[in-house]
């Protein structure tokens, strides 16, 4: 695999010092637009790339090489949208304070809106005989849900369109700098971030019924569907779990009390022997602080009742709603567009914290660097789509809802994941889609296990990747036409749920299912859930009989078990920490069960390398 590694961010971007550029200052909170901009005593309220710029800066061309530099500390609220482009070593640059001389601290880019007008509840009739009704507080909002209350769609958990998504991925609440607020729902979640993971949900042995002539389906659930009013539920949004295991919405229809039944529109996708389903957003099951939930004013606004985690002069404090949908979006082709130590935050229903849009001409040699982005709900933190030179280095992302990726890939080349920090999302930590000439190098990526969500996806037709020295909680899989990957020096913790570290998942048919040149070495992969029969650390997916991998190298690693892998893989020099299939591994490979002469401590997690440890060819090095 041929890719730069010395100054390949340099290569990629063509960074040198910008000349005969001009700086522009941008301070929401105290700016000017009929100002010059041009100095910090002169700051405008609006960036001109701002879709709501007024004024001077509104009037304003960029040119290469300019700076806007919005002030630290305060919260700028709007969307950007780049259309210009820099030039090789003369970036347009988006910069938060990272001098540290216009204000305190970073800039922030905020979509939100606070929450004003909170009003006690006043009777349990109020919240629909919530016992907790003294405690709850009301609001109303000026966004129009009715479409997503009103439509009479299945919708899938992660492709819900803005007017259709469930109430609470359309309308994301946060609290302060706690983070976001979860939605009512029962039953309970064992992680109120994370609302539609099916092992959560309520089981009945009655299958779905899909009566396609009544145009509903049914459940039928003795145990939980205990209500003796037919218009119980009809007020709230079921999950359901189906498919090719996914979680579906939809608004509920009706009830029969007599037979325990709940309707729904119909479900068109495949059905599961038992049915898996929870209620969501209904005062009603509002029973945990800091839970809430939104219902239609049928004027375009909206009600929310909340529960809240602390009060200030007896009314919540510091809530806001995400009003705004894309933070930072460059699109027709934007070229050599510099983001640098911007907190991005509290924008849902659009693309995310920032977006490369699919455009002709390809938008290129990007570079994020330092950025943050927090409680936002959309494609991404940070999405990438049909787009080449790409560097994202010394960033994080963390509680952002909604099944909202880390970085979302989408036919991206050339480009560096270098050294971010990406913390419980609510979609997979790095989603590639048909990407080629990539390096992800020195990255965390910790507690992403939303539905259908894990720490990296490599999927459909991906060439000339590099993984390493990355730290990963749950797993990598590799799908479909997956071409000369090298995963090397990784720590992969399965936190004792996940049953798979590397999968490859050979199904679908997009860009063929064949996978060759793939290079397993010098990770240390374990701590997999092994109460799952077939559970191994590198799994291969027989399931449709697609063509066998060639060019499987798996040595040098650590690893928590192997199981039933093709025997077209070459398997060697692994230290193996449970006894394995088939037992002819052995002859290759070293069991090792005290895994304490191994790790530094793997009781709390700490996976590196003890020192003095046997087998030190084996396993990562990562420090």
């Amino acid at each position: 695999m041929r890719l730069l590694r010395a100054g390949m961010t340099s290569i990629l971007l063509g960074v040198t010092a910008p000349l005969f550029s001009a700086t522009y200052y941008i301070d929401f909170a105290a700016g000017d637009n009929q100002a010059d901009g041009r100095t910090p005593e002169q700051a405008w309220k609006h960036a001109p790339l701002d879709r709501n710029a007024e004024g001077v800066p509104a009037e304003t061309d960029l040119q290469p090489g300019d700076t806007l530099i919005f002030k630290g500390g305060v919260a700028y609220r709007g969307e950007i949208v780049v259309e210009v482009s820099g030039e090789a070593g003369k970036p347009i640059t988006l910069d938060g304070n990272t001098a540290g001389t216009f204000g305190e601290g970073r800039a922030i880019l905020d979509g939100g809106q606070a929450v004003e007008g909170w009003e006690p509840v006043t009777s349990a009739e109020q919240v629909r005989g919530n016992p907790k009704w003294e405690q709850m507080f009301t609001a109303v909002i000026p966004v129009d849900i009715a479409p997503n209350l009103t439509h009479d769609q299945v919708v899938l958990h992660r492709k819900a369109g803005r007017n259709v998504r469930a109430p609470w991925q359309r309308v994301i609440l946060s609290d302060g700098d706690e983070g976001t607020l979860p939605i009512a729902q029962i039953p309970k979640p064992a992680d109120d971030f994370f609302p539609d993971l099916p092992q959560d949900f309520f089981r009945t042995s009655h299958k779905m019924d899909v009566r396609r002539d009544e145009g509903v389906t049914v459940i039928t659930d003795p145990d939980h569907l205990t209500a003796t009013e037919p218009d119980a539920y009809n007020h709230m949004v079921i999950g359901v779990h189906g498919g090719n295991n996914h979680v579906y919405f939809a608004n509920v229809q009706g009830f029969d009390p007599e037979n325990h039944q709940l309707r729904f529109p119909v479900f068109s996708h495949r059905l599961y022997d038992t049915t898996r389903w929870a209620l969501y957003n209904a005062p009603e099951l509002i029973e945990n602080p800091g839970e809430w939930s939104i219902q239609d004013e049928g004027d375009g606004t909206a009600r929310i009742f909340l529960l809240p985690r602390h009060t200030v002069n007896g009314l919540p404090d510091n809530i806001a709603f995400a009003k705004l949908g894309t933070g930072v979006e460059i699109r027709e082709g934007a070229k050599y567009i510099y983001l640098q130590g911007l907190i991005i935050q509290r924008y849902a229903g659009g693309g995310g914290g920032i977006r490369v849009a699919r455009n002709s001409p390809r938008s290129s040699h990007i570079l994020i660097d330092n950025c943050t982005v927090r409680w936002v709900s959309g494609d991404a933190a940070i999405g990438l789509n049909y787009c080449d030179h790409i560097v994202i280095r010394n960033s994080s992302s963390y509680h952002c809802p909604g099944w909202t990726t880390s970085i979302f890939a989408n036919r991206v080349n050339d480009y560096v994941f270098e050294n971010n920090r990406f913390d419980k999302n609510s979609g997979s930590g790095i989603r590639h889609y048909e990407c080629k000439r990539g390096e992800l190098r020195g990255n965390v990526i910790l507690r992403h296990h939303g539905m259908h969500s894990e720490s990296m996806n490599i999927y459909e037709g991906c060439e000339d990747l590099t993984v390493e020295r990355n730290v990963l909680h749950y797993g990598i899989t590799i799908n479909r036409n997956a071409n000369r990957i090298t995963i090397r020096d990784n720590i992969l913790d399965g936190m004792g749920t996940e049953p798979r570290g590397i999968a490859f998942w050979p199904s679908g048919s997009v860009g063929g299912r064949n996978i060759t040149d793939i290079l397993i070495e010098n990770n240390t992969i374990v701590n997999q859930n092994l109460n799952v029969n077939w559970m191994s650390s590198v799994f291969y997916n027989r399931h449709g009989n697609p063509p066998m991998p060639t060019g499987v190298v798996i040595r040098n690693n650590i690893l928590e078990r192997l199981n039933g892998l093709p025997s077209g893989f070459e398997v060697s020099g692994n230290v193996l920490l449970n006894p394995s299939r088939p037992e002819s591994l052995m002859d290759t490979n070293t069991l090792i069960e005290d895994r304490d002469e191994l790790f530094v401590n793997a009781d709390e997690g700490d996976f590196r390398r003890r020192p003095g440890a046997p087998h030190p060819e084996a396993g990562a090095r990562r420090q």
